[in-house]
């Protein structure tokens, strides 16, 4: 019986003949890891152990489905990915189970599996291998800010490093920061998944008639975008109809596809990601089951204004405060900013459940974090958000925006 077997952590048969399926070149997971490590050194991290299913990802390729965020307390989830400042050195730590995915989808080179699903001896593991490879002194950060592990298993990882030595501090704004510029082979990979989740919108306009569920629906609209190469999307699509109150939509907040019927009347809010290689592209549209209130495709057409209005405007190195500026004084100027609502948005990439939103965040409401700046290479949504349900994806460049969505930027219409 060998080490694994007799704790229940046998790998399972590896196929021979599995070949790597990156979703990226070799050369651009080295241009991450060199990006992340220049970081660790301006904050003076000598090692850095990645735990949020996002940052590991991007890091080298590796994800999964299950990371025992909230498994058993007698089986805490202690992976992790440790890489050095100074070196070439980066170890990733896990359960024998993933085995046949990190040899296929990631481009770390040392795996480092655990024997036991037993906490206190898995840390043992760890320190030791990092000690026998000369990583274990200095600064080491982790991300405070992950949610894997949880609190527990955080406090007991950090206090494995502080009895070795180490000092521990939290590193969580470098392994964002490291991200947050795109690649031009990143950005390709945003317009597919943008292009899937154009597709959706489009099933949604052949699928969605009266006397179907929401659930019924979506079921098509996942079904036409995964044909199209799609993936799950970190977070569960918002996907609702509800009728109008006063004449303003009803709120159903972030609440999940039901066996709600669709009726005439209705505004279904569709509220889409399409996924490829985990990179979210988001496009909102709402869609009227009917002929539509006139005061109602109004106030979309001004809400597209301001969509339009950002895609002549904006371009890269703008701060927040010109961006906010620009936004309330087009909304002034269109009426908009007489009726309940805002306009904000959030960064986008590379995401595992359980959130698709990046950690870059702006909100035209806002009063402070006014002087940071729309990088070149970002991505973000903008969300219009005056009773109205429009979101799209917006590349950020040293000479404006791209917005690679081709589905029309109105209040759309189904059936009744």
């Amino acid at each position: 019986m060998n080490g694994y077997s007799q704790f229940g952590m046998t790998p399972g048969v590896t196929d021979p003949n599995a070949v790597p399926e990156l979703a990226f070149s070799e050369a651009e997971y080295k241009r991450r890891q060199d990006t992340l490590r220049a970081l660790m050194r301006r904050e003076g991290i000598d090692l850095l152990y990645v735990t949020t299913p996002d940052a590991v990802a991007w890091l080298h390729g590796f994800y999964c489905g299950w990371y025992k965020a909230n498994g058993p307390m007698r089986y805490p989830q202690i992976y992790g990915t440790a890489i050095h400042a100074h070196s070439d050195a980066m170890i990733h730590f896990d359960n024998p189970t993933e085995a046949a995915l990190l040899k296929t989808m990631s481009v770390c080179k040392d795996n480092r599996y655990y024997t036991t699903r037993d906490g206190k001896t898995n840390l043992r593991f760890i320190m030791g291998e990092l000690e026998r490879e000369g990583l274990l002194k200095g600064t080491v950060g982790m991300e405070f800010w992950s949610y894997v592990p949880n609190r527990a298993i955080s406090h007991m990882i950090e206090d494995a490093f502080r009895e070795n030595g180490c000092e521990v501090k939290d590193a969580s704004v470098i392994a964002r920061e490291a991200r947050r510029v795109k690649s031009a082979a990143e950005l390709d990979v945003i317009r597919e998944a943008i292009r899937i989740c154009d597709i959706g919108h489009q099933a949604i306009l052949e699928h969605a008639r009266v006397g179907r569920t929401e659930l019924d629906v979506m079921g098509a609209v996942n079904h036409e975008m995964m044909k199209a190469g799609g993936e799950l999307p970190a977070l569960i699509h918002v996907f609702n109809g509800a009728h109008l109150v006063d004449g303003r939509v009803a709120a159903t907040g972030h609440s999940m596809p039901t066996t709600r019927k669709l009726e005439p009347g209705m505004l279904l809010a569709a509220d889409l990601c399409g996924v490829k290689h985990r990179y979210h592209g988001n496009v909102l549209r709402g869609f009227y089951i009917g002929e539509p209130p006139k005061h109602l495709v109004d106030i979309y057409d001004r809400a597209a204004g301001a969509i339009a209005m950002a895609q002549r405007s904006f371009k890269a190195n703008m701060t927040v405060r010109e961006v906010n500026t620009a936004l309330k004084q087009y909304c002034e100027e269109s009426g908009l900013a007489k009726e309940e609502g805002w306009i904000l948005g959030y960064e986008l990439g590379l995401s595992l459940p359980p959130d698709w939103v990046g950690d870059f965040f702006f909100n035209m409401l806002d009063v402070e974090y006014l002087d940071r700046s729309f990088e070149p290479g970002m991505v973000t949504n903008l969300e219009i958000l005056y009773g109205t349900a429009l979101i799209d994806t917006l590349f950020w460049g040293v000479d404006g925006i791209e917005n690679p969505t081709t589905t029309p930027c109105r209040l759309l219409t189904l059936p009744a």
